[in-house]
């Protein structure tokens, strides 16, 4: 959808890899009461919010201690895209309307929230649920690179931000992966944000023939539904470890 949410997912792909790559060996680098879910999310707005969106989709991550075997502490991050576009335009005028560059908008959603869990990872499968209390940031910028080009954005101006509280509640289930200390993490979450808030939409920035830019942001509730598929790299020496 965007160089960001690519990056943002190969980086993610990587992180997991790495560790289970390590993992080939008897004992965890993560601490045994510790666990690292990393997933991909697809957000499905509902609501006032869904008359505006039809989806996104990003990644998120975050740590989980353990209190015993069935209840824990969690802390998420997360970022979701949905929406982007790109205009390629002259640097200016002169010339520099030689030079062509991209620019490039995106709309995107990022996210922290902290709570507590029921159901940890383990050797089999095993079901989970809780509930978070955190933010949601709707934040729209705008970024000016090369045309043609893969480097970082010569300028980077934020457009529109708006943060709102954001309650959560989610369930979902762990399902062990043979040989693995990781487990596949598939998910469903439900936030509601705390009150109406203005965010920006693909169109909604335009440009006026006098050059002036005009930003009519839409405002409403932004609940929405993220349904998650990723892995949890569990803390500890294997069950199976003599």
């Amino acid at each position: 959808m965007s160089r960001l949410l690519t990056r943002l997912g190969v980086l993610l792909l990587w992180s997991a890899l790495a560790p289970l790559r390590a993992q080939e060996s008897d004992v965890s680098s993560l601490p045994r009461d510790i666990a690292v879910p990393l997933q991909l999310q697809i957000g499905v707005p509902t609501g006032a919010f869904a008359q505006n969106v039809t989806m996104a989709g990003g990644v998120g991550g975050g740590v989980l201690w353990a209190f015993d075997e069935m209840l824990g502490f969690r802390a998420d991050l997360g970022v979701q895209i949905y929406g982007a576009e790109t205009r390629r335009v002259p640097l200016g005028s002169g010339a520099l309307s030689l030079v062509d560059v991209d620019v490039t908008t995106t709309n995107a959603i990022f996210s922290g929230a902290i709570g507590v869990q029921l159901g940890m990872p383990s050797g089999q499968f095993t079901p989970y649920a809780g509930v978070q209390l955190g933010f949601g940031s709707f934040t729209t910028s705008t970024s000016v690179n090369g045309s043609n080009s893969d480097a970082e954005p010569f300028a980077t101006t934020t457009n529109l931000s708006d943060a709102t509280v954001a309650r959560t509640v989610y369930g979902g289930a762990y399902l062990p992966l043979r040989g693995r200390q990781a487990v596949l993490d598939l998910g469903v979450r439900r936030t509601w944000h705390g009150r109406a808030v203005r965010y920006l939409t693909p169109g909604d920035i335009t440009e006026l023939p006098s050059g002036e830019v005009v930003l009519s942001p839409r405002e409403s509730l932004a609940d929405l539904y993220t349904i998650t598929i990723g892995v949890t790299l569990r803390g500890g020496p294997r069950r199976d470890a003599k």
